[in-house]
């Protein structure tokens, strides 16, 4: 296999937000701060229920024209758009979905695709022929997303000499990443941002001011009460379900929101602590509880 490959990302969908308003839009109803957003940076956001929990996440990068791209699940992208439509009112914005435009690729090279100018910094952006490039805005190891015009992904794919792996080889990496790319909305649509690791996600600002959900989010972090975090879990033996109950000396500390290809649970922060890398039993099965290497619990 070639060295350097390609994933086209079928799981994901692309919206355009323009007009006059779209800044001050976005700025009041987004959990991350969309002045960080420049021409050579991207951000990683989410969009919460007035009471702060998780909704829908994207990445947002800014068009050379004005205006936005937001890269979000496709599986959701129909309610985000409606979500983003209600919460319009009178701003002069346009919302349009973009699929028939762009397509989502992940890659896990740099140089060959924009040459020597791209910089290992987290949601640095760069814009080319073939269409946008972007360092994950999350961690600076998480890889290297493009947002590419339909028209040139077999050029870009021909020209750059790439490999193009199938999906699996994406959901294996950022699950062993500890990311939630591939879990369905509504597996995390009871929790709060911050128990989904948003904040270490860099997806929420503390500074930017009011947001929605803002009021429950900034309240939690301020007296660190997160109690509940999700993990990416591994199924050593047998085979669990969904809602299946994960149990400590008989003490539930958790349990399985999401299987294949994303498996993961949450569980009480602090009781599982102990559990990390070990062999736990599971009913009739085994799992092994994950910890990404960037969370820190202390």
């Amino acid at each position: 296999m070639n060295s350097n490959f390609a994933i086209q990302l079928d799981h994901k969908s692309i919206i355009s937000v323009t007009g006059a308003d779209c800044v001050h839009f976005l700025q009041n109803i987004i959990s991350n701060d969309i002045n960080l957003v420049s021409n050579n940076r991207s951000i990683y956001s989410c969009l919460l229920s007035p009471q702060g929990k998780f909704l829908y996440d994207f990445m947002i990068i800014q068009q050379l024209e004005g205006g936005y791209l937001i890269q979000c699940n496709t599986t959701i992208v129909d309610d985000f758009v409606a979500k983003l439509n209600m919460y319009k009112l009178r701003s002069q914005i346009e919302i349009k979905k973009k699929d028939h435009e762009y397509k989502s690729f992940f890659f896990n090279m740099a140089n060959e695709i924009i040459a020597t100018s791209f910089q290992a910094t987290k949601g640095f952006t760069l814009n080319n022929s073939y269409g946008f490039f972007f360092n994950d805005p999350r961690l600076n190891d998480f890889g290297i997303h493009g947002i590419i015009q339909e028209s040139k992904k077999e050029d870009l794919i021909k020209d750059l000499n790439l490999d193009l792996l199938n999906l699996n080889t994406f959901s294996k990496i950022y699950h062993n990443a500890g990311l939630t790319d591939l879990v369905p909305a509504s597996a995390l649509s009871n929790y709060f941002s911050l128990e989904l690791n948003l904040k270490e996600l860099n997806g929420v600002s503390f500074k930017k001011g009011c947001f929605v959900g803002q009021e429950n989010t900034a309240r939690m972090s301020l007296k660190n009460k997160i109690r509940k975090r999700v993990f990416p879990i591994q199924i050593i033996q047998g085979s669990v379900e969904i809602g299946q109950l994960i149990k400590d000396n008989e003490k539930t500390i958790g349990k399985i929101i999401s299987l294949d290809p994303a498996c993961f649970a949450v569980l009480d922060a602090e009781e599982s602590k102990h559990l990390f890398e070990q062999t736990i039993s599971v009913e009739q099965s085994s799992i092994k509880i994950l910890k990404p290497h960037w969370l820190n619990l202390n």
